[in-house]
């Protein structure tokens, strides 16, 4: 295979999962700036130089960019949420720093010194995932005003998957990943909404315990999934918050039974 001038490709022998496949390449740089980009991802031609542009500033530890849809994808009521509704970074801007949960690996830069600083990812989270925001969450605590968005820097998404298949895979974040980055960081359980899972001070009558039964019974899910067939967007953006809490909270509460 003819390769462009420094490029190169590393293996592994087998699949031993995102992270792990991350922490090879940040092992194998010596950059001074590590860049994340997903298999699915096109870029632009300034995406490297426009991220590389955000470094001249000292304080400066990571950046995240744009993500919009691939023009082949279906555009449906859940596409809508995840590219049109102010969510995640969009919310906070270019110009403020960045809560941790709101910086997503898959189209990042960060300087190679903080990974040195905080260490790489967590290599036993394997299942999908929850190892970009447990990294993200450790930059942020030694580098809080370190983090931003950049809009401009537009990055196209070309994996589609329909809005049910979503719902199975955040039940089996909730089942399988979430428990052990609350077990690792007690703090975040708050984040992934422990507190309506699990009684807080063992008090059944707590509100929230009780709000989080109700969105995991399969009446209010399909009640949920009625209303957003039914309702037109931006209303529908109600029912995805819904149905994505419905199914967090139920894989939390498999993995307790």
């Amino acid at each position: 295979m003819n390769l462009p001038e420094n490029f190169g490709i590393i293996e592994h022998s087998e699949n031993r999962g995102l992270a792990a496949a991350r922490n090879t390449g940040i092992q194998k740089s010596n950059a001074e700036i590590i860049i994340f980009l997903d298999s699915d991802m096109e870029v632009a031609p300034d995406f490297i130089s426009r991220h590389i542009a955000w470094y001249k500033r000292p304080e400066v530890v990571g950046i995240v960019s744009e993500l919009q849809p691939a023009p082949e994808s279906p555009y449906d009521k859940y596409q809508r949420y995840l590219y049109e509704s102010k969510r995640g970074a969009r919310v906070i801007g270019a110009n403020e720093p960045l809560p941790f949960q709101y910086f997503i690996f898959g189209i990042t830069s960060v300087r190679w010194s903080a990974l040195a600083t905080v260490g790489v990812f967590d290599a036993d989270i394997r299942q999908y995932g929850g190892e970009d925001t447990e990294l993200a969450y450790r930059l942020w605590q030694k580098y809080p005003t370190g983090l931003f968005f950049d809009p401009e820097i537009i990055v196209i998404h070309h994996h589609y998957r329909p809005f049910q298949q979503v719902l199975k895979i955040v039940e089996q974040f909730g089942r399988h990943v979430v428990p052990y980055i609350v077990e690792k960081h007690p703090e975040l359980s708050r984040l992934y909404g422990m507190q309506f899972v699990k009684p807080l001070g063992g008090n059944n009558w707590n509100l929230k315990y009780w709000i989080g039964r109700t969105l995991q019974t399969d009446v209010a899910l399909e009640i949920f999934w009625f209303l957003f067939e039914i309702k037109p967007y931006p209303i529908s953006n109600f029912l995805v918050r819904g149905l994505l809490a419905s199914a967090l909270l139920r894989g939390i509460t498999a993995s307790r039974t």
